[in-house]
């Protein structure tokens, strides 16, 4: 049994994490494992699923949730805190279960992309009810030929000086906002939300619907990487900063990690059709407490380069299955979500069971 919780791929994960739900049951945990079927391959022609674990009882009143890669590639740190803090699991409070849902998007995983097998964005893919999959920001169609090439890309193609210039003159807040915001007018494109909700995204509200009828309270942390300083965590709501709400989590015990999704308060940056106020919609009768545990990789405009190259192949280079995953744009894309460095690494491990017990605190106190 291989106890170490960073992987190198999707099914070694995957591995790990069904033996993490051995060890519970050894230990005499109540478990629940659920496989979603996403009915999509791996580069070896495996099967692809979500892993949805669910332990302690069912009528809970309380419940932590944690997801880890929506944004495939990088499931790979989300799945070490999983499995990091599933190792350390050694009894539950009264009236409190958790649930850990392991790659949301396992094709991506799998293929090093952050897109799914249709090139959606999922974390852009839960619009509101009666919302069309339809429009894009303003300043995005100035940014669409800059971004998204309908060549492959070259490995010194000035990328990043012609970036930054378009900010100077555009605006950086503006830039990045019609950069992230979401758009649903270029298929192939970067951070295209799709048009019809994604069957990774159904099975996962699907699983939901399953298993929070009697869940009044739920913190949910939501695993992501490549935004922000190198192995510092920013811990992201929606909510604006003169929210109360936000103005009590800044306070015992998340602390000034806390920051809001407005474009002008941060790092951050406004989402729309992402996936935790749309399941937060969906289901009304929880109280959430949703956190995206951000970590920070390398420089946001080297990100922004190696998804534009990745994209790029991926589209239009031409390339074979084994030859495009060890192509140097998989490669780069890989080291802007999941360095290759053990300090990073510890950084990670360390702030995800952090946040952990952080969450667990605040549950406790919550009211029923």
């Amino acid at each position: 049994m291989n106890l170490s919780i960073w992987s190198k791929d999707y099914q070694s994960a995957k591995e790990k994490f069904n033996e993490r739900i051995a060890l519970l049951k050894n230990k005499g945990f109540s478990v629940e494992h659920t496989q979603l079927d996403i009915r999509e391959k791996g580069p070896n022609g495996d099967n692809l699923y979500i892993d949805a674990l669910w332990i302690g009882e069912s009528d809970c009143d309380k419940l932590y949730m944690s997801t880890s890669g929506i944004h495939g590639v990088e499931g790979f740190a989300g799945s070490a805190i999983q499995l990091s803090i599933l190792d350390k699991l050694h009894q539950l409070p009264d009236k409190t279960a958790l649930a850990f849902i392991h790659i949301l998007n396992p094709w991506g995983m799998s293929w090093i992309r952050r897109e799914n097998e249709s090139n959606v964005d999922l974390n852009r893919n839960f619009l509101e009810e009666g919302e069309k999959y339809l429009g894009s920001h303003e300043h995005y169609i100035k940014l669409n030929p800059l971004i998204n090439i309908e060549y492959p890309a070259s490995q010194k193609d000035f990328f990043g000086i012609k970036m930054l210039l378009h900010a100077m003159l555009n605006g950086k807040t503006k830039t990045k906002q019609a950069y992230a915001e979401g758009q649903y007018d270029f298929p192939k494109g970067l951070h295209f939300g799709g048009h019809k909700l994604e069957k990774g995204p159904f099975c996962f509200i699907d699983w939901l619907k399953a298993h929070l009828g009697s869940v009044k309270n739920c913190v949910w942390t939501d695993l992501h990487t490549g935004l922000g300083e190198s192995g510092e965590d920013s811990l992201l709501v929606d909510l604006a900063p003169d929210h109360e709400k936000f103005i009590n989590l800044k306070e015992q015990p998340f602390g000034n990690r806390i920051m809001s999704l407005d474009p002008t308060a941060g790092v951050a940056y406004k989402i729309r059709g992402g996936m935790q106020k749309g399941i937060g919609l969906l289901f009304p009768n929880t109280s959430w407490t949703s956190i995206t545990q951000e970590f920070g990789t390398i420089k946001s405009v080297n990100v922004i380069k190696a998804l534009r190259a990745e994209n790029s192949w991926t589209h239009y280079g031409n390339l074979k299955n084994s030859s495009l995953l060890n192509h140097w744009s998989k490669k780069d894309v890989l080291n802007a979500f999941r360095p290759q460095d053990k300090s990073w690494e510890e950084k990670i491990e360390n702030r995800g069971n952090i946040l952990f017990q952080q969450s667990m605190d605040y549950l406790s106190q919550s009211m029923i």
